[in-house]
C-alpha cells in the first residue's frame, strides 16, 4: 500500500490520491498516464462511509500501528480480547445498537469517548465491571442502559491489570491527532 497515514488514506478515498500527490506538477503527470486510476469517492460516500473505509484500511494494512511498545500491546489486547467485535474497526465505533442511547455501540476514537469515559479510572470500571457507576445513576442513561441489545460485558478475573492500562495507552494514543 502507498498510504503512510490515515490522512492519506482518507485521501486517497476522497481525491484518488494523496493532496501532495495532486498538488506536485511531476506526480500529477504520472497519475494522468495511468492506464487505471484509483477513482475519487468524495462525492459517491457519505462521511461516515469514508471514515468506516478509512478505519478498516487503516486496520488491515496497519497504518497508523503505535511506535510505542504499551501501546501496540494495548492494540494487540483489545484485538485478542474481541473488543473489535462490538466496537468497531481498530475501536472506530458505529456498530449498530438498537436501543442504546446513541443507536450504536461507542468506539474509542469517537467524539463522543469521552463523554462516555472521563479518566483511565472510570475506563478500568468500565473493563472490569461492564458499566460506569457516573452513568448508570444518570436516570436518562440508565433508561437506556436496561433496554439496549448489546451491553458492555464485564472482564474482572479475565484482564489483568497491566493489560488494562496497556489499552488505555493504545486508546490514548489512538486518539492523539499527532499520530
Amino acid at each position: 500500500m502507498y498510504a503512510e497515514s490515515r490522512q492519506e488514506i482518507e485521501e486517497f478515498i476522497r481525491l484518488g490520491a494523496p493532496r501532495s500527490w495532486l498538488e506536485d506538477p511531476a506526480a500529477s503527470r504520472r497519475l494522468a498516464d495511468q492506464r487505471i486510476r484509483m477513482p475519487a469517492y468524495d462525492q459517491l460516500l457519505s462521511v461516515d462511509e469514508i471514515d468506516n473505509l478509512v478505519a478498516f484500511v487503516g486496520a488491515v494494512e496497519r497504518v497508523g500501528a503505535p511506535d510505542d511498545a504499551t501501546a501496540a500491546r494495548g492494540r494487540d489486547l483489545a484485538r485478542a480480547k474481541g473488543c473489535f467485535s462490538c466496537h468497531g474497526v481498530d475501536g472506530s465505533g458505529g456498530v449498530p445498537n438498537p436501543s442504546s442511547l446513541g443507536g450504536f455501540i461507542p468506539g474509542f476514537l469517537g467524539a463522543n469517548f469521552t463523554d462516555l469515559v472521563e479518566d483511565e479510572s472510570e475506563f478500568r470500571e468500565w473493563v472490569l465491571d461492564g458499566t460506569s457507576t457516573r452513568l448508570e445513576t444518570n436516570p436518562i442513561v440508565s433508561y437506556f442502559w436496561r433496554r439496549q441489545r448489546v451491553a458492555m460485558p464485564a472482564y474482572r478475573g479475565e484482564i489483568s491489570d497491566d493489560e488494562v492500562a496497556a489499552v488505555w495507552v493504545w486508546i490514548e494514543s489512538a486518539r492523539d491527532p499527532s499520530n
